[in-house]
């Protein structure tokens, strides 16, 4: 799909919103923002919910884009990075009432729920497919471009992921020439975390199990840490991807519990295992390197379940 495209047929429509998946990621906040942006230089004014949006991406234009609620029905729904309804969280309601959905995402479990559906697994992010919609690059500025190399840096991991392309690094190099600061802007998005962070990343570690002759690393938090640490999920986002860079570790799987015994999961593989079809299991989905899902039982028993799903590709 291109820009225009969406441009035309965005314009038979008068309450438009952008949606992105629940826990919103780098690549959810900067996909949502950008295309947010670009659809204003067309004169074209959209709505971007996000639920529980974490302070990390103050950096960025939120202020003036994302609302809680919508003022008035949406008729036009797009929703970026979100596989299936479900990842909307409640904002999927909204879809029901809405008289035409774009589905726009990179995730290979994608259910395809859109009336327009533009889904490239083979893409680094969904914010690199919103870059690749854009023909006329004079509409382009320096906060579009900012958001939309926040989500491909984030989901390439800095471009250390093999989701990271020679079509990436072209993106990244063009959006980069708009002329912010991007060595501040990986700094925030990477280094920069309170100490409450670091903490819960220290009782992460010193908790860690393993499974399959340490080929599966295992760890988790539960309510009570969440509480002692006052921290919340954006303070844990990048655990699992240290986990996973322990020698010998071919699968990080980290539980964070969300409510007594519900847990979400989050998977990384270095590459034997493909996570997704392990998440798919539990009602989840993402990519062969990187998936969640969540669980509701007791943690000794999710970990029992989820290892060994694991197990069968070891």
């Amino acid at each position: 799909m291109k820009l225009s495209t969406l441009v035309e047929l965005a314009k038979n429509y008068k309450n438009i919103c952008l949606l992105g998946h629940i826990h919103p990621d780098g690549d959810c906040v900067g996909a949502t923002l950008g295309l947010a942006m670009l659809l204003e230089k067309y004169n074209i004014t959209s709505t971007v919910l996000l639920n529980d949006l974490p302070n990390q991406y103050d950096f960025l234009p939120i202020a003036r884009y994302v609302r809680d609620h919508m003022d008035e029905p949406a008729d036009l729904i797009i929703s970026l990075d979100a596989s299936d309804p479900e990842r909307l969280g409640s904002f999927g309601q909204l879809l029901t009432n809405a008289k035409k959905v774009i589905n726009i995402d990179h995730h290979i479990s994608n259910t395809m729920f859109g009336d327009y559906n533009y889904v490239d697994a083979e893409a680094s992010s969904t914010s690199e497919m919103v870059f690749q919609m854009v023909e006329d690059f004079s509409v382009m500025d320096v906060d579009i471009a900012k958001a939309l190399y926040t989500g491909i840096l984030f989901d390439t991991g800095g471009f250390k992921h093999s989701n990271t392309k020679p079509s990436t690094h072209l993106a990244a190099a063009k959006l980069i020439s708009y002329g912010f600061d991007f060595s501040e802007l990986i700094h925030n998005l990477f280094d920069m975390k309170p100490l409450k962070a670091f903490k819960a990343q220290g009782l992460a570690f010193e908790r860690a199990l393993t499974y399959m002759n340490e080929r599966i690393l295992v760890s988790y938090l539960n309510m009570e840490d969440y509480k002692n640490l006052d921290i919340e999920k954006s303070d844990t986002e990048s655990i699992v991807h240290y986990m996973n860079n322990v020698d010998g570790v071919e699968v990080a799987v980290f539980f964070y519990a969300i409510d007594a015994d519900t847990y979400k999961i989050s998977l990384r593989s270095k590459g034997i295992v493909d996570v997704c079809k392990v998440a798919i299991n539990f009602g989840g989905g993402g990519h062969q390197k990187a998936s969640g899902a969540s669980i509701k039982a007791p943690l000794e028993e999710a970990i029992l379940a989820v290892t060994n799903v694991i197990s069968l590709q070891l």
